[in-house]
């Protein structure tokens, strides 16, 4: 893998900066990047999970592929998430 988890740390603040002007399938991205490193602190989790609840249903299937991956190895149970996850796979 690319990058070091020290790379990743010190960008989390312009990363959470930059988060609301950013597309659906970017914000995946970065959530795909840091879970599957473990690597960040639990306030860029949280920015992620803020800002990813409100566009579920606008992403595509690579979008939704980064998101559904980023659950998994977050292991994370967002109800809320993973309801919107599954309409928007079925839609």
């Amino acid at each position: 893998m690319v990058g070091v988890e020290k790379t990743f740390i010190h960008l989390e603040p312009l990363v959470i900066k930059n988060l609301p002007n950013m597309s659906p399938r970017d914000i995946t991205h970065l959530m795909y990047a840091y879970s599957v490193r473990a690597a960040g602190n639990p306030e860029i989790y949280a920015a992620f999970e803020k800002h990813i609840e409100n566009v579920v249903t606008k992403l595509d299937y690579p979008g939704l592929h980064n998101l559904i991956y980023y659950m998994l190895f977050r292991e994370n149970a967002n109800e809320k998430i993973w309801r919107q996850i599954v309409e928007t796979t079925s839609a």
